[in-house]
């Protein structure tokens, strides 16, 4: 009877293991630490990493090798008291290259208006559709959102569904949470714009783009580099065209901020007029960073 009983919840835990979506690390660094007590933060950290992985975020099942490699770096700034915080949260993800060891970088973007109480031993509560709290809040909003464009990348909006939790998660939050990343009047580079420039219509040949730079692209580099540098080159000017028709879109800074240092890698071995072309581009994307694409001009 107890063999029978163990093998039933080994099974159970392994149906479990093969349904979550996220491989997550989860730091906290406390440069500026005054008051608190540092196991607080070991507790926060445990927690989060927990939360993040053992909750099924999605219907579909995974297998351990196929779980989205995520990190996030919570760098705490101050401390109203022994539970109150704020701070800046690093969020980054990957997704595998097929016929490669390589992985692609799908976001690596920090976000700086976070604000979070936190309790050792008082659960991490989130509750699709309504408002719980600040941090899993947060944290469930990077979860989708890193869902969404890891789906989307391997099919055409294929990531819809996980934006539109995303967006549940922005009208979930009260109206008194202000300059805290929710809103569009908080600053223009935020959690709202994000989700905001990836849903706008304006910003449909982007959707299209992602999904070829990746597929099309990324996916085919290990049997014809040529034609995978074309796809992605093709990919970049629809991104392009989607810049010049939302000049402020969010989502275009986010996508240079991930890409910039691996499209001047595929393109190091292009020929010059698609060197200069692709210059052009990311000089257009990401005007600020344009040192980064002086190896194509090499």
């Amino acid at each position: 009877m107890r063999f029978l009983l163990f093998l039933l919840l080994l099974v159970s835990s392994m149906n479990v293991l093969n349904a979550q979506e996220l491989n997550a690390q989860f730091k906290v660094n406390t440069p500026k630490l005054q008051v608190t007590d540092p196991r607080v933060f070991k507790s926060l950290e445990e927690d989060a990493r927990k939360f993040i992985n053992t909750r099924l975020w999605s219907n579909d099942k995974y297998q351990l090798h196929e779980r989205i490699k995520c990190n996030f770096v919570l760098n705490i700034r101050t401390e109203e008291n022994g539970t109150s915080f704020t701070a800046d949260l690093t969020v980054s993800a990957s997704r595998p290259v097929f016929g490669s060891s390589y992985e692609t970088a799908l976001i690596n973007f920090q976000d700086r208006d976070v604000k979070f109480t936190y309790e050792p031993n008082r659960p991490m509560d989130y509750v699709q559709n309504a408002f719980t709290d600040r941090l899993t809040a947060i944290l469930a909003f990077y979860c989708n959102l890193i869902l969404g464009l890891d789906y989307d990348s391997f099919s055409p909006n294929g990531g819809n569904d996980y934006f539109l939790i995303c967006q549940n998660i922005v009208n979930t939050i009260p109206s008194t949470m202000s300059r805290e990343g929710w809103k569009p009047e908080d600053n223009d580079r935020n959690r709202y714009w994000i989700l905001e420039s990836i849903l706008n219509a304006r910003m449909r040949t982007m959707r299209s783009a992602w999904y070829a730079y990746h597929r099309q692209g990324l996916d085919i580099m290990h049997q014809n580099p040529e034609e995978g540098r074309k796809a992605i080159a093709r990919a970049l000017e629809s991104i392009d065209i989607a810049k010049r028709n939302y000049p402020v879109a969010m989502w275009v800074q986010v996508f240079s901020d991930a890409k910039t240092k691996e499209i001047v890698e595929i393109f190091k071995k292009a020929d010059k007029p698609q060197q200069q072309s692709i210059y052009n581009i990311l000089s257009r994307l990401d005007p600020a960073a344009a040192t980064k694409y002086q190896p194509l001009l090499q």
